[in-house]
């Protein structure tokens, strides 16, 4: 869409002449918006990206060169400005996305505290509720991490009695826990 716009407008334009100015926002004011439209796709950041342009178009009035064509400077303005805000949305989209990222992990892992300490406590639940003798063969092998054959020696037991305790243990506090999370 080629519009006239004539020297002397611009030329006042460029002097400060608000008249000037608001004959060109009337001017080019749908246009600017069709294009800002077309590229961010929503009403309310057309119509922003028409303000901020024609605001800044206002604002660097005076580097207005009067001898050269006013279309590809406006649209020029137009363009930047564009390209600013979707690349501002994409920071912003990319800042949330590793918010929520940074969030989700924080978040999985205090579930995952709560779970383990849970279970942790399930766990000493249950190994209290055992003899004293299964208690004491569980806690070296499994928390203390002693071979079978040394559990055995240092309690002056067989290797059998430790393999029997051991599964006794084991398949009591599975039970014990099982029914805990029912």
């Amino acid at each position: 869409m080629k519009l006239y716009l004539d020297i002397k407008k611009l030329q006042d334009l460029k002097n400060g002449d608000k008249k000037a100015f608001e004959k060109i926002y009337w001017m080019y004011r749908k246009p600017v918006y069709g294009m800002a439209y077309r590229y961010l796709k929503v009403h309310e950041l057309a119509e922003d990206a028409v303000q901020d342009v024609f605001f800044k178009l206002w604002v660097n009035r005076e580097t207005l060169d009067v001898e050269k064509p006013f279309e590809p400077f406006l649209f020029s303005i137009l363009k930047n400005h564009v390209l600013n805000m979707i690349k501002m949305k994409k920071r912003r989209i990319l800042r949330q996305f590793e918010y929520t990222k940074i969030n989700s992990n924080k978040s999985k892992e205090t579930d995952e505290e709560v779970i383990y300490s849970e279970t942790e406590r399930i766990v000493q639940e249950g190994l209290s509720l055992l003899p004293e003798g299964k208690q004491l063969v569980f806690k070296m092998k499994r928390i203390d991490g002693y071979s079978n054959k040394e559990i055995a020696r240092e309690l002056d037991i067989s290797v059998h009695t430790v393999k029997s305790q051991i599964y006794k243990a084991s398949k009591f506090l599975r039970t014990f826990v099982k029914a805990q999370e029912d």
